[in-house]
């Protein structure tokens, strides 16, 4: 897999190496559509074109310059920017001032936009238990084969972003040459090779297609079909734009002075990849700039391009970049008069907020999806159109993967697909939502990867592979097919479908699937038996899923149990035959992660019983299981759950009780060292941030301190109380929970462990 991965990285840089040859043409899209550029206020001055480098964070920049410009009274006539120039330069051309673009460039906002996967709190109750029972898994895509997906990062958040801070320029009629500074960007064609020059459309659809890193983000797939990606590759540095489309006497480009290599630039993927770009990318900014008369170079040498988290810094760059080219600027300073008048000029061409929401189409989606888009826009209908509340409706179809989506704004069609059709009262003519479906073109079905691993001093090693097939709407939207293998220590093979019976959440379920593993008496912490136990289980689940974090079921399950004696003595006498269970089910997901969660807590309980079981009571059973988190100054988590498994002290057989002992399971002791029919596990920890991985891939280091006290009890044995105390480091990585830790306990107990995977 890791060939793969090199191979993907290797032709992304082969290809940027092949575009560096390529002609730099544009082909401007619609460029016959456009209307006539309007002209300068005060009339009779030069049209002044400022062009704005793609540099990934260092494009941040790029704002200190226009803050500096607007100070200055420099007047901006035409703007045009590729890849983070595109951004900020669209963000400007749409009437954000430089006040508002330093508040988005100093907040979170712009790291926001860099998500491996989709939020926790957006996914649907099943892709939650697949994040928490296989956590930080690899995901293959097997629609054509076995594949990875087409970009490191997910276009979710940088979606977001976009539609959010664009709202009254997400219209298709969308013409570049009346915003309040007429504006192109560039992206590049993957099928020709070539430059696309956007003068038309909804805006956040072509920034979205200029900053498209290859391999870092998915490429845009125009309506025409062809993709598209990060316009740096052909020309990152727009002063041909600038002077050909937007048609400027005065032509003012900004470019951003990397100067050498620095450690930073190789500590990420993000990092490498705009490092590389920036080799690739030279020969056509050095073109443009002869096209510039004037080129403000702003030297950002000790950043890098993924240094978002600096954007008052690289903004204080720029600004005095600006600075340092003051005499060569201010011949073009406006007085306080005309520098009103372009204002206004600037204003007059502002764009009227979307009005109230009327029809909804929708487009790339199986009809089963595009009834669920309309059945979760109907609520909206009537309402003010907003990206917020827009998105939120949108949450449902990426929720359960498999479907991206995004929106645009139109006026009203008849006859068009739609929730409703009514013609605007007053104000924005701008009424309808056209919503595009994009399906993954690798999956569903997908293949989940991810390892586990338990290992402890004096005891036994528990190694296995968890694969999991996961194959969404199969069958219609929302139900699926899920298979699960787990290889190695333990061996566990299970399918299931769940059938989605109503738009409400009702739901069917059959499963089966067979278990085998080894079983280990313990006496004394010493290991005095060695079972095996193999199981073959069938049965039904009937219940509703309210919504992703609440699900309530009830179960039947029938198995056929073979309990064997490889070495030793203990554990009970053979056994084989078979049993029954009747299970209602509560579970209730708040938590804000799959793996470490830092705030929220999960609810786990069953009610029921167990019945006609060989060599066993019939008993009644009840199990619960909750743990709650708190984030204290964002770097400290304080962590509490408990565990309570019961037959009410019914006498049921070795394979049926409950054990207790292992890593964050009573560490200090030997895994399952303890078994009833009846315990209680209480746990307490504090977790501190040590350090936090590169963007993207995780949320980092922790040193924790925990404590931990169970009880269990049995027919034959009375009940045994054990504490220990442990102290250790967790790693959140892409692999998973890694974990190293060591526990002191009473009665001799102790143990240093490691763990991979997930905790136990």
């Amino acid at each position: 897999m890791a060939r793969k991965l090199v191979a993907t990285l290797l032709t992304t840089l082969i290809f940027v190496s092949a575009a560096w040859s390529q002609s730099t043409a544009h082909l401007t899209v619609p460029a016959a559509e456009a209307t006539s550029l309007p002209g300068v206020e005060p009339a009779g001055r030069p049209v002044i074109g400022l062009a704005l480098e793609g540099g990934g964070a260092l494009g941040l920049a790029h704002i200190g310059v226009l803050q500096w410009m607007e100070e200055h009274h420099i007047p901006i006539d035409r703007l045009a920017g590729t890849s983070m120039g595109a951004l900020v330069g669209g963000l400007y051309a749409s009437g954000k001032t430089p006040a508002q673009l330093r508040a988005l460039g100093t907040s979170d906002a712009f790291t926001g936009v860099f998500t491996l996967q989709l939020p926790y709190s957006d996914s649907s109750f099943r892709r939650r238990q697949d994040r928490h029972e296989v956590p930080q898994a690899l995901s293959l895509g097997l629609k054509q084969g076995m594949l990875l997906r087409n970009a490191l990062l997910t276009d979710r958040g940088v979606n977001e972003f976009l539609l959010t801070n664009m709202p009254a320029y997400n219209g298709q009629d969308l013409d570049y040459n009346r915003m309040p500074i007429p504006f192109r960007c560039v992206a590049t064609d993957l099928n020709t090779l070539q430059a696309i020059t956007f003068a038309k459309g909804p805006l956040p659809r072509a920034v979205r297609a200029s900053i498209s890193i290859p391999g870092v983000f998915p490429p845009v797939q125009a309506d025409d079909g062809h993709f598209l990606v990060d316009g740096g590759i052909m020309d990152n540095l727009p002063a041909d734009v600038v002077r050909r489309d937007l048609q400027a006497d005065i032509v003012i480009a900004v470019h951003l002075e990397t100067g050498g290599i620095s450690s930073s630039d190789t500590s990420t993927i993000v990092g490498v990849l705009n490092r590389a770009f920036s080799a690739g990318i030279a020969r056509n900014v050095a073109e443009n700039r002869q096209l510039a008369d004037l080129v403000v170079d702003v030297e950002v040498g000790g950043f890098s391009g993924a240094d978002y988290g600096k954007g008052g810094q690289l903004m204080r760059v720029g600004y005095l970049a600006a600075a340092k080219n003051s005499t060569a600027l201010l011949r073009y300073a406006l007085d306080d008069k005309s520098w009103k008048a372009y204002l206004a000029s600037r204003e007059s061409r502002s764009r009227q907020e979307p009005g109230e929401l009327w029809q909804v189409q929708v487009k790339g989606g199986d009809p089963s999806a595009e009834r669920s888009v309309l059945a979760d826009m109907k609520a909206l209908e009537g309402s003010p159109i907003s990206p917020a509340s827009t998105l939120n409706a949108l949450k449902g179809i990426e929720s359960n993967g498999g479907y991206g989506a995004t929106f645009e704004i139109l006026a009203p069609k008849s006859g068009a697909g739609s929730t409703a059709i009514r013609a605007p009262v007053s104000g924005s003519s701008d009424t309808g939502i056209l919503v595009r479906l994009s399906k993954d073109p690798i999956g569903p079905p997908y293949l989940l990867i991810g390892p586990e691993l338990a290992a402890s001093t004096s005891n036994i090693t528990r190694m296995e592979v968890n694969l999991r097939v996961v194959d969404q709407n199969l069958g219609g939207f929302g139900s699926e097919f899920r298979g699960n293998a787990e290889l190695g220590f333990r061996t566990e093979i299970s399918a299931e479908y769940y059938r989605l019976l109503t738009s409400r959440g009702y739901f069917l379920e059959p499963r089966a699937g067979i278990l085998r593993e080894p079983v280990y008496i313990w006496a004394a912490q010493k290991r005095i038996a060695e079972r095996f136990r193999e199981n073959l289980f069938a049965g039904m689940e009937l219940g509703r899923t309210f919504s992703n974090s609440l699900q309530v079921s009830a179960e039947w399950r029938a198995e056929d149990l073979r309990w064997g004696l490889r070495t030793g003595s203990g554990g009970g006498p053979y056994l084989t035959g078979t049993a029954q269970m009747g299970l209602l089910h509560f579970n209730l997901d708040r938590a804000s992660s799959g793996a470490v969660s830092p705030s929220g807590y999960r609810l786990a309980a069953s009610a029921g019983a167990l019945y006609h079981a060989v060599g066993s009571s019939n008993a009644p059973m009840a199990l619960l299981t909750f743990n709650r988190t708190f984030l204290l100054e964002k770097n400290n988590i304080f962590g509490l759950s408990a565990e309570v498994h019961s037959y009410l002290r019914a006498n049921v057989a070795q394979p049926y009780r409950f054990t207790l002992g292992g890593p964050m399971r009573l560490s200090a002791s030997s895994f399952d060292e303890y078994r009833g029919t009846d315990m209680y596990l209480a746990r307490a920890g504090y977790m501190r941030r040590l350090a936090a991985l590169p963007t993207g891939l995780g949320q980092g280091l922790y040193g924790v301190v925990g404590y931990e006290a169970g009880e269990i009890w049995s027919p034959e044995h009375r009940a045994v109380l054990r504490q220990d105390g442990n102290l250790g480091l967790v790693g959140n990585t892409p692999i998973g929970l890694v974990t190293f830790g060591v526990s002191v306990g009473d009665a001799g107990h102790r143990k240093v462990f490691v763990t991979l995977g997930r905790w136990f």
